[in-house]
């Protein structure tokens, strides 16, 4: 997977060195401020975040113009992915301190984060104004600029260097960056194979001209060129690239000894690996359960105290079923970091998961004192209250989550009006409930969940039919294969009374799903309609052993085997 070889990623590093950043000048000697600054750095080194972050304020109070504790501050809460909090106090840094190299980049990389690029050329243009001598930033422009859609910009940024400091191999890979997404592959092979035949010492030459070669379906050739620039560079972080080529030659094992071996090089930073790791958790198409651990488990040996190492271990053990293993690693990130809200969030999902609805209600609150505005948090802790049938609590949350949603992408607030949808529909407010179903579907059209709840409710109460199909199709279109949404399907074109399609659907349902009383009393439901009376009777009867604990009317299930016929 091809990666931009000149965007910094996020400084995830937590130590607070005085001697490596520049003091405000009107602090450089007060004592008060270095022993502040050296408690703070006792606390990150021992991975005390939570009392690091309370002496960060109270330092912060007493001396507002100190920009390495905004700096810290900063890279905290961006560690934990909370930007709102992360890009004022850079910002704040920064203006203390607008010559500090570590500040200005650092705030650079959270508007690279959030997409704002024009905010970063301009911290650059900045910079350039007070250093213009510093090849670097014009480098970094150039790839803003470029990353904001605006490529011509970006090569006249390029002569400009050029002219000012000489032709190099790292201005030419980034010339080489931005020729490759203009579709102009082959002037980027040409630019780059002159420094291939240098043998530049720089890795991105080699990562380039092997994406290339892959794109071109020329796996072997890649795995060519990264092996020379792997004797030549020595830069562990080509085995990445190896491992993109080792994959286009179906070399599973390789690629993953690849992986291994950037994820236990000290010379590979911590969010390379967290990339990497990142995508095979959430993609994994080629390794096994196996192969995963062994990489989460090389994380936290290499990097103990970063929390997404524990994080990915604990991601893992879930996929594994291991949910009390799971629990005790999401544990352990948020002891490290109470501000992670993705890790409290997996916490209270692995809770949901095994049904231990008050730990998952305890936890969720505990996260919420520490991410009191948190949407996500507050959601799920309605959830879990709602699955406890405490509806009271359950509306609070939710409703207090909506509240909190204005400044949330769509997929959020979407996720918090389908659990409205749902709630509401459990407590008897159906018109409530299809509104707040139709405002999920309108947010975020792909929501498979609300689509197949909205369709199912409007089955079961015989409205709006056409509807409760359109939702429940798109429902399968969308999740293939899924015996939930399959029954769903069937139990609204049964309402339409299109018996036979609907028998096609339960099918589907009964062959995808692991079968349930509800789903057998469909399907005797339907083959009644369609005259198999012995078949359905079958069918109810398997329902009637598998009622136990189920939300089927037993008295009515029995009655329709009494009667042989199907019950209204």
């Amino acid at each position: 997977m091809r990666r931009s070889q000149w965007c910094k990623p996020l400084a995830l590093g937590l130590m607070l060195m005085a001697g490596q950043v520049l003091f405000a000048q009107d602090l450089k000697d007060d004592k008060g401020y270095k022993e502040q600054l050296a408690s703070i750095e006792s606390k990150l080194k021992s991975g005390d975040l939570a009392n690091a972050l309370q002496s960060i304020e109270e330092t912060l109070s007493k001396y507002p113009n100190g920009a390495e504790v905004y700096y810290a501050k900063s890279l905290l809460y961006a560690q934990a992915r909370n930007f709102d909090v992360a890009l004022p106090a850079a910002e704040e840094a920064v203006k203390i301190a607008p010559e500090n190299i570590l500040y200005n980049n650092h705030l650079l990389e959270l508007y690279k984060s959030q997409g704002d690029f024009g905010s970063a050329v301009q911290v650059l243009d900045n910079f350039i104004a007070k250093q213009p001598n510093n090849p670097q930033v014009y480098r970094e422009k150039i790839m803003m600029q470029h990353a904001g859609k605006k490529s011509d910009d970006a090569l006249k940024t390029y002569e400009d260097a050029k002219a000012k400091f000489g032709e190099t191999d790292t201005l030419d890979v980034l010339k080489a960056e931005i020729l490759m997404d203009l579709d102009r592959p082959k002037e980027a092979n040409d630019l780059l194979q002159v420094w291939r035949k240098k043998k530049s010492p720089i890795r991105q030459v080699y990562s380039s001209l092997s994406y290339i070669l892959l794109d071109e379906n020329k796996p072997k050739e890649a795995l060519t060129v990264l092996e020379e620039g792997l004797a030549t560079t020595k830069d562990d972080l080509l085995y990445m690239d190896m491992a993109d080529a080792n994959m286009a030659l179906k070399k599973g094992p390789q690629a993953f000894e690849n992986i291994k071996k950037a994820f236990l090089s000290d010379a590979v930073n911590f969010i390379d690996k967290h990339r990497v790791m990142m995508n095979i958790v959430n993609n994994n198409k080629e390794f096994s359960k196996d192969q995963l651990q062994d990489l989460a488990n090389t994380l936290v040996l290499k990097h103990p105290r970063m929390p997404d190492s524990h994080m990915f271990k604990g991601d893992v053990l879930w996929m594994r079923g291991e949910l009390d293993q799971a629990k005790s690693l999401y544990l352990t990130t948020v002891s490290m970091n109470p501000q992670h809200v993705e890790a409290w969030r997996k916490l209270i999902n692995v809770e949901l998961a095994g049904n231990k609805l008050d730990e998952a209600i305890v936890d969720g609150n505990e996260a919420l004192t520490h991410n009191p505005n948190s949407v996500i948090i507050t959601y799920f802790v309605g959830v879990a209250y709602m699955m406890k049938k405490d509806h009271d609590n359950a509306r609070l949350f939710l409703e207090r989550a909506l509240d909190q949603s204005a400044n949330e992408n769509d997929f959020v607030k979407s996720m918090v009006y389908g659990g409205l949808g749902d709630l509401y529909h459990e407590i008897k407010m159906n018109s409530a409930s299809e509104v707040a179903y139709d405002e999920a579907i309108k947010l975020d059209s792909s929501n498979v969940t609300v689509l197949n709840n909205a369709a199912y409710y409007l089955a079961v109460q015989k409205k709006d039919l056409e509807k409760a199909a359109a939702y429940s199709k798109r429902s399968n279109e969308l999740e293939p294969n899924s015996g939930t949404f399959e029954d769903t399907y069937a139990w609204v074109l049964f309402q339409q009374e299109k018996y036979q399609e609907a028998l096609v659907w339960i099918e589907k349902a009964i062959k995808n799903s692991e079968p349930s009383a509800v789903l057998y009393e469909h399907y005797g439901d339907i083959l009644s309609k369609l005259g198999k009376t012995k078949d359905a009777l079958k069918q109810w009867e398997k329902a009637m052993i598998s009622a136990e604990g189920s939300s089927v009317d037993k008295d009515k299930l029995k009655q329709k085997i009494s009667e042989k016929k199907y019950i209204e």
